[in-house]
């Protein structure tokens, strides 16, 4: 597979938001260890009671990477530990940091737990963006994916498991694979015939995915399988029913909207798109599948930030454009 160098890429970063000291949660160290914040020692945690996307995009820009392109709430990327610092954050997307936002005040954070911790995901330039397949069943003696390119069981931090679909990522676009599974959490398995291969065994049902795969990657002989979305992000954009942003609209796909997992409709916006031959395409109040054949009038509003987990709002589009 060749990979396209021509365009800025993403891949979703899941960023947990503990100020960390200890070294185990690197991510924002070089942020808040200056010693100008609370008291060293231990993990200071933000709460999301009105976290939003504004707030994510602070935090991306904050940590040099492209932008946010989801906020979520109550610890999807697993609960903090110790003191909460932080809640009631209100930013209004422009600050050059969290502090900078209106809160609740440093430590003031009332009856907060750790059941609501809040968390970001960013866009980083070099990958496409990552579509979670699900957690498929292996077998010892005929592998569904047949290619340990990566044995990274050493570098698991289990207080962010999720950190290791990054780093099983890059690797596997390095080596020009576009799925990969994760297995025995610091596994990463892949193979030249992916794509018909992962599901071979089966897919775990609901009952057991908590047996078999946690945190968005497997346990024993399963592999949770991810796919490099075919297409590049092109952010949030404001429409106008009168004069409209993109060319047409291709299909309404409300009626199958997934809201646990609201990527299936950005999949199949892609997938109706490039069956009418049209290179950008966006995802409009939820479920609408706009078209259009360049990137010569997606801006012509202006910028927005009302969009959610890659789909936008109303009178609002979450564009893209097609890969392959």
């Amino acid at each position: 597979m060749k990979h396209n160098e021509s365009h800025v890429t993403s891949v979703e970063r899941s960023r947990r938001l503990w100020f960390a000291d200890s070294g185990r949660h690197a991510d924002f160290n070089s942020l808040y260890t200056s010693g100008k914040y609370p008291p060293a020692g231990g993990k200071k945690v933000i709460k999301a009671n009105s976290w939003d996307i504004k707030d994510a995009f602070v935090v991306c820009n904050e940590l040099g990477l492209v932008k946010a392109i989801q906020e979520t709430k109550k610890a999807k990327y697993g609960q903090g530990q110790g003191p909460v610092w932080l809640s009631n954050v209100q930013c209004s997307g422009g600050e050059s940091s969290l502090l900078s936002c209106p809160h609740s005040g440093w430590g003031n954070v009332g009856s907060c737990t750790h059941g609501n911790d809040a968390g970001v995901k960013c866009l980083q330039k070099g990958l496409p963006r990552l579509i979670e397949v699900g957690c498929y069943k292996d077998s010892k003696t005929n592998r569904a994916l047949r290619t340990l390119y990566a044995f990274l069981r050493k570098e698991i931090d289990w207080y962010n498991i999720r950190n290791m679909v990054t780093k099983c990522a890059e690797k596997a676009w390095q080596r020009g694979f576009r799925y990969f599974g994760i297995q025995f959490y610091g596994e990463c398995w892949s193979d030249e015939e992916a794509e018909t291969r992962y599901d071979m065994h089966g897919e775990v049902g609901q009952l057991q995915s908590t047996q078999n795969c946690i945190e968005g990657v497997g346990m024993h002989w399963a592999n949770f399988v991810y796919k490099f979305a075919p297409w590049s992000d092109l952010g949030c954009w404001k429409d106008n029913t009168r004069d409209r942003a993109m060319e047409k609209l291709l299909v309404n796909l409300r009626s199958q909207i997934d809201w646990f997992n609201i990527g299936k409709t950005v999949d199949l916006c892609y997938q109706a798109a490039k069956k009418d031959g049209k290179k950008y395409f966006a995802v409009q109040f939820y479920g609408e599948c706009w078209v259009d054949k360049d990137d010569t009038t997606y801006t012509k509003h202006g910028s927005s930030t009302s969009c959610w987990s890659g789909v936008g709002k109303q009178r609002t589009n979450y564009v893209y454009s097609v890969l392959w």
